[in-house]
């Protein structure tokens, strides 16, 4: 068991020898109707924060993966604007058709935008799988540019990226609170 699961279960008993305790105040008090009230209030508030504890135990399970997540979108989408940025600058050094830049700046924009992505608890895992994606289409973009590849694979480029683009609309548009 890691440090993240050893530490709620730590705080989750806790939380409920707290209950425990309150419980037993409130008993041993029944004929005494000032002690018992008062007791009863700190069992109410006990009972309060076990329960609100327990709603958040998914999500500090999660957090470490989530964290691995969020470097792990983080640098590969920075690497593969890396890479686009480079390649742009192939393109002047090698003194290659300008057309190539049709193709570089689209993926470097959208690459470096991709690094900002908010990675939580619910999208962290379709993020790191989505990430692959991106690698593929980086590998792709640099063998057509370098014309090591057909340029048809072009049209393989775009099919990977439109749903990439899709996503990230509809996840804008969701955190926004919109319709889709």
């Amino acid at each position: 068991m890691g440090s993240t699961e050893q530490e709620i279960v730590r705080r989750f008993a806790e939380l409920q020898q707290r209950v425990g305790d309150r419980r037993s105040k409130v008993l041993s008090a029944v004929g005494d109707e000032e002690r018992f009230a008062a007791g009863y209030a700190e069992l109410v508030k006990a009972v309060g924060e076990l329960v609100e504890y327990d709603t958040t135990i998914p999500q500090r399970l999660a957090e470490p993966a989530r964290q691995l997540s969020e470097r792990i979108v983080r640098w590969s989408w920075r690497g593969q604007a890396a890479v686009a940025a480079v390649m742009v600058v192939l393109v002047f050094a090698l003194d290659m058709s300008g057309g190539w830049l049709l193709l570089l700046f689209p993926h470097l924009l959208g690459t470096f935008g991709g690094s900002f992505q908010k990675v939580d608890a619910n999208n962290h895992m379709t993020l790191r799988y989505t990430t692959l994606a991106v690698h593929v289409v980086g590998v792709l973009v640099v063998l057509v540019t370098l014309s090591v590849i057909s340029a048809w694979f072009i049209v393989l480029i775009l099919f990977i990226w439109v749903p990439l683009f899709g996503s990230f609309v509809e996840d804008a548009d969701k955190k926004k609170g919109g319709s889709r």
